[in-house]
């Protein structure tokens, strides 16, 4: 139940957009003032937040088959959503 939930925030949190508001931050306070300097940041950031959303998809994916090899694929999504909201797998 606790991988599910924790995968399920990781790909959330991989979606969110703090590339542009860390940039927006820092160009208001004169931190980055090149293109270049901003492109690196931007780079940066999105590289841990694809890690962040991998180990998220990677935590539900255990699950996921381990929900698919039991029940099917075709019963595989609405297991994990079950899993997920009620923490049981029965």
């Amino acid at each position: 139940m606790y991988k599910i939930r924790a995968g399920i925030l990781l790909i959330v949190i991989s979606w969110l957009p703090f590339a542009q508001v860390l940039l927006w931050i820092a160009h208001n306070n004169g931190e980055l003032t090149s293109e270049q300097s901003s492109n690196k940041v931007r780079l940066l950031i999105w590289g841990i937040q694809i890690i962040i959303g991998l180990i998220g998809v990677w935590l539900v994916g255990e699950v996921a088959v381990k929900s698919a090899k039991k029940d099917g694929w075709k019963k595989a999504p609405a297991n994990v959503w079950r899993i997920c909201w009620h923490g049981t797998e029965d």
